[in-house]
């Protein structure tokens, strides 16, 4: 079954890709809802299809993905809803930061932690906290009021795609190197992302093209996570 909807998903994202423009719609939202269901799925099924996968690891990355469709439906109703839209962008970080969180935990449940990987770790967040901070004027971007969340958000992004490394390299395996996959490209799309959010040139933030590339990016890495359970 989890193949299944690993290619039930990726065609529907295909389709939400065709019609995603940055004047979003109620049937974009849905069918985004319906192609995050499919990754939250996929993961499922490959968790309790998978004899081997540790139920902890399982059920943290299966969480994870659950708060990853939350954060997809709350952060496009941010342009449905435009009185609130501050509240959902807030929401939205704050549902992937504890997504990333569980992926996070799942990693350390399973293989461990030491100073190798809390090193590597530690030295990805403040790279990439000097990068966040040190790209809103190099890039011409404006976090404004956003600020404090986008740096939190980085810190825990950066934590995870730290974590997701070492390992790979620590203890190389398909599990370890498709999640790795996956949280690179999950840090792929972040980066496209924070152009059309928060860029100063509207023509960034409308941009047809970083549109596809942050989303064909983000349900990649979705997916990656998710199948990576039927491959330990």
């Amino acid at each position: 079954m989890q193949y299944f909807f690993l290619f039930f998903g990726l065609v529907v994202a295909v389709i939400f890709n065709s019609i995603r423009k940055p004047q979003v719609t109620l049937n974009m939202v849905i069918i985004k809802g319906i192609t995050s269901l499919c990754f939250i799925f996929t993961a499922l099924f490959s968790f309790v299809g998978n004899p081997d996968c540790p139920d902890y690891l399982g059920a943290l990355t299966v969480t994870g993905a659950c708060f990853g469709l939350i954060g997809d439906i709350v952060l496009d109703l941010k342009y449905l809803y435009k009185a609130d839209a501050d509240k959902y962008l807030n929401t939205g970080f704050i549902s992937f930061l504890i997504g990333h969180l569980f992926y996070s935990a799942g990693l350390i449940y399973t293989y461990g932690f030491n100073v190798y990987v809390f090193g590597f770790t530690a030295l990805c967040v403040v790279c990439g906290v000097f990068f966040a901070l040190g790209a809103e004027k190099v890039l011409k971007l404006n976090y404004g009021k956003f600020k404090l969340i986008t740096v939190l958000y980085t810190t825990v992004l950066n934590s995870a795609f730290g974590m997701a490394v070492a390992y790979a390299v620590a203890k190389p395996c398909a599990h370890t190197i498709v999640f790795a996959v996956g949280i690179f490209l999950f840090f792929v799309s972040d980066g496209i992302l924070s152009r059309t959010y928060f860029s100063i040139n509207e023509k960034d933030r409308n941009s047809r093209l970083a549109v596809v590339l942050n989303h064909s990016t983000y349900f990649a890495a979705q997916f990656l996570i998710a199948i990576s359970l039927i491959l330990i």
